[in-house]
């Protein structure tokens, strides 16, 4: 295991992801890891600073793990991908997953013992100063990096992001770029075909959802905001709660003013790019393997259709699981969730959305024993954003005990550490058992064609 290479964010959905399940597949917790220093050393340190201090060597620290614009034209794509198959062990597995982020998918791998294959992942690029407000200055500053980043790899479409509301402290000394890949990369490629014998099934995540953005090349794209927080008509038009929120953090703007758009395309994080779909089809056909296409339009959607297959799955193995596990964004250890014996439920973010999601899982269900529940510091107040009263009337529907898992709620949403230190204390809130036997690929399957309807989830032959 080893720490991810230059050019990719350790603080990405992606990456942390990947690395989470590939610790789950090597039986070990997610935080047993060569991470990189800001999580070592900086977060524990940063929580005994002033709020504006500890908000600056935050941003500071995230800016360590971004490029510069002159090394984006180097990129070293086939590097990344390399790295990413390096994670896992070298074995013959079942399945084998590929395509769009989800943390519920994440699970869902590692139930079944199975690697999954990012097709974004999040590559920062340092900035000397930037206003996170300014997405006009934004547009025109990431346009040559844009093309930089296209002609490191001729098979890669570049959406530049930039969200003010959930990524203002980085983006005040970044811009984010999400690379999507649109062919298989070698490494990719080799690794799919040693490891999944043939007759094996190959799952294609596709996020469905869109995002309004302002075409820069036939490859390229410019989309400001981001799901889970404020809407698309805020981030495009502004309201009242973008003048209060803008208010708050000093500006003078009373809304945003970003570039007309000019197409929908799949959403800068989350969203499957369908071009990758093509070369998957071929080695597919060549290698004899079974293609299936888990489509959904909400990222939260599938974790209600985990959560029921890792209920069934606990049943079938003569566990009554009364433990749910609520991850939040890049909070989560499958590992731990398992040997616990927990159902986890994924969810995107601290937002209002979020808690609703949260609780329309909890009206569905039989009470809980135990709620554990993580929760994601972004280092704003941001549009959108659920109290800690919210949350903490979830987790006074568990029966026993609601708790809050490595968060310091006085500091909260600028507590920082709680990346460092939430997968030790998940672990210390239950015994640790034995998991169940791997969940079989028809489970799989099964599981999704049962539940999937009643959630937006479905799942389609690609072949």
């Amino acid at each position: 295991m080893s720490k991810p290479p230059r050019g990719i964010a350790r603080f990405d959905s992606a990456t942390a992801m990947l690395m989470a399940l590939a610790h789950t597949l090597h039986d070990k917790p997610f935080d047993d890891s060569d991470t990189s220093p800001m999580l070592n050393r900086l977060l524990p340190s940063l929580n005994r600073l002033p709020t504006r201090l500890r908000d600056w060597g935050y941003a500071v620290g995230g800016k360590t793990e971004g490029i510069t614009a002159s090394q984006a034209g180097e990129l070293d794509i086939e590097g990344i991908a390399e790295w990413m198959v390096s994670e896992y062990p070298e074995r013959d597995y079942p399945a084998a997953f590929i395509g769009s982020s989800n943390g519920a998918l994440t699970h869902l791998a590692a139930a079944a013992g199975a690697p999954w294959l990012p097709q974004t992942f999040l590559c920062p690029v340092r900035v000397p100063q930037s206003d996170p407000d300014d997405a006009l200055a934004g547009f025109e500053q990431g346009k040559a990096i844009a093309a930089g980043l296209l002609a490191a790899w001729p098979r890669l479409a570049v959406h530049h992001i930039q969200d003010p509301n959930q990524d203002r402290l980085m983006l005040d000394r970044m811009r984010y770029f999400h690379l999507k890949l649109r062919a298989l990369p070698l490494a990719f490629n080799e690794f799919l075909m040693r490891s999944l014998p043939g007759k094996g099934t190959l799952f294609v995540s596709h996020c469905t959802r869109q995002w309004p953005v302002t075409r820069t090349s036939d490859r390229s794209f410019f989309q400001f905001g981001g799901l889970n927080g404020a809407t698309e008509k805020e981030y495009l038009q502004g309201g009242g709660r973008v003048a209060e929120f803008l208010a708050h953090h000093g500006s003078e703007r009373e809304r945003w003013h970003a570039p007309a758009p000019t197409d929908n395309v799949p959403e800068a994080e989350w969203g499957l790019d369908e071009y990758l779909k093509s070369p998957l089809q071929k080695l597919a056909a060549d290698q004899g393997w079974r293609l299936l296409e888990i489509r959904y339009q909400d990222p939260e959607a599938l974790s209600f259709v985990v959560a029921e297959i890792y209920r069934d799955w606990y049943l079938a193995a003569g566990i009554h699981a009364t433990r749910l596990m609520v991850d939040s964004y890049l909070m989560m250890d499958p590992w731990c969730a398992m040997r616990q014996h927990a159902i986890p439920f994924w969810l995107m973010s601290g937002s209002e959305s979020s808690a609703a999601s949260l609780a329309r899982f909890l009206d569905r269900q039989p009470r809980y024993r135990n709620i554990d529940m993580m929760l994601f510091s972004s280092g704003t107040e941001s549009i959108g954003m659920a109290s800690l009263a919210r949350w903490q009337g979830l987790l006074d529907r568990a029966m026993q005990e609601g708790a809050f898992v490595g968060v310091d709620m006085e500091r909260y949403p600028h507590d920082f550490a709680a990346l460092a230190r939430f997968d030790a204390a998940l672990r210390a809130r239950a015994p640790l058992f034995a998991p169940p036997p791997a969940l079989s690929v028809e489970k799989v399957i099964g599981g999704i064609e049962r539940y999937g309807a009643r959630y937006g989830v479905t799942l389609h032959k690609l072949n």
